[in-house]
């Protein structure tokens, strides 16, 4: 995700327990229903929002926080999710790529299926940082 963007934050809430996933749920949804998303991606952009903040919560061991965004790039519009936190990190974040290895939910393959652009920085020790868009699709009248 080394491209020209022009990011402008609409949200940035902290994710240290369950309400904060539920919260986080509800703003995320609720700028990208005021960007007209179709209900079909708004279920996706839910689903992964609460995959990867729960992720925060169960695994981190510390806060982290989502930034809720619209984002440009070139002639592409959307919203952009980032999801961080100064946590242990992933040690073999391939592994956890990998089809087939989610759990619980749908893992962080499911979820990067799930949107148009997928990001992950992580080390162990370093903390992670997932970066995911969802683009509009344009209308081909």
């Amino acid at each position: 995700m080394n491209e020209n963007i022009i990011w402008m934050e609409l949200a940035r809430l902290p994710i240290a327990k369950v309400q904060d996933v539920l919260l986080a749920r509800f703003v995320g949804r609720d700028e990208a229903t005021k960007m007209g998303f179709p209900p079909a991606v708004l279920t996706r952009l839910t689903t992964v929002i609460s995959e990867l903040t729960r992720n925060v919560v169960q695994h981190a061991g510390c806060a982290g926080e989502i930034e809720i965004g619209k984002v440009a790039a070139g002639d592409k519009h959307g919203l952009r999710i980032i999801v961080s936190d100064k946590g242990k990190g992933i040690t073999h974040p391939e592994r956890f790529l990998e089809q087939g290895k989610a759990g619980l939910g749908s893992g962080l393959p499911g979820t990067r299926g799930l949107v148009d652009q997928f990001n992950l920085e992580t080390a162990p020790g370093a903390g992670t940082r997932i970066t995911v868009d969802f683009w509009q699709k344009k209308v081909v009248s």
